[in-house]
């Protein structure tokens, strides 16, 4: 089961200003074998550095991940308006590369009604300013963090959500790490693969998010990946991982995950 890999910018500790560095990243990750990077989140500071190495490089992005936060939920209508214009001018700074999903995280994960409905015209707001820049809009499942959130949504209530604008309108990016925290990842790939589009791959010991690299934790990826191709899903495997070393890693470390993950889904065994 050949799958082509790309990775988050995430993994990488250089700032987002630095060219030099990110070419160098960008350089490193194609010689390890990854196909693409996902843009991961730099909600502060100066992203000129990365956007110009992507452009050099040419190295193809598969994602962006959006940076609208909490704050589409909030009471008050200037901080959710304030949270959707941030979202908007972070994406407008990478529309080079539209045509790919937008990441943004689902954050109705409050009791109170009246937030739901927040987040719901927060989202409809930023969907047109997506589509007009030529982006997809995908709504990420949240993670299982009963110490920081009131309620856990489950995948249902995210799918319906993206359901709920129309069709072909938003879609859905699967965190596999954030999925087996809590719910049944088989389960779910069967029901909402057609929404799928883009996913995020890393490892947990199924208690907590942890974004381990695959193989250091008990998620059977191979399985789940195979699981989604077998229900439709075409696109590739986006790897969003941190790993436990300071600063950027080398080519070892690169090396190894891709290797690792070619192994796992060539075979269908991770143990």
């Amino acid at each position: 089961m050949s799958v082509p890999l790309t990775l988050s910018t995430c993994v990488f500790a250089s700032p987002p200003d630095d060219y030099d560095a990110w070419m160098k990243n960008l350089a490193l990750l194609t010689d390890t074998g990854f196909s693409g990077v996902e843009v991961g989140m730099y909600p502060q500071g100066d992203v000129s550095g990365i956007i110009r190495a992507l452009q050099k490089s040419r190295v193809p992005v598969v994602a962006v991940h959006g940076i609208m936060g909490g704050g589409s939920c909030s009471d008050d209508p200037g901080i959710r308006a304030q949270a959707i214009a941030d979202a908007g001018n972070y994406l407008a700074k990478f529309a080079d590369f539209a045509g790919v999903p937008v990441v943004e995280h689902y954050w109705n994960r409050f009791n109170a009604p009246e937030k739901a409905l927040y987040f719901h015209e927060s989202c409809a707001v930023l969907l047109e300013k997506i589509r007009e820049l030529g982006f997809i809009f995908c709504m990420e499942n949240a993670p299982y963090k009963p110490e920081d959130n009131e309620r856990y949504p489950m995948v249902d209530e995210i799918a319906d959500f993206a359901r709920s604008y129309g069709e072909n309108r938003m879609f859905m990016t699967l965190d596999l790490n954030h999925v087996n925290l809590n719910e049944d990842p088989f389960e779910v790939c069967r029901r909402h693969a057609s929404m799928i589009r883009h996913i995020h791959i890393s490892d947990n010991h199924g208690i907590r998010e942890e974004h381990l690299p695959p193989g250091e934790g008990v998620i059977p990826l191979a399985e789940i990946v195979r699981t989604l191709r077998e229900n439709g899903f075409a696109g590739p495997c986006n790897l969003e991982i941190i790993f436990r070393t300071a600063g950027d890693p080398g080519k070892r470390e690169l090396s190894r995950v891709y290797n690792y993950c070619q192994q796992i889904f060539d075979s269908g065994d991770d143990a």
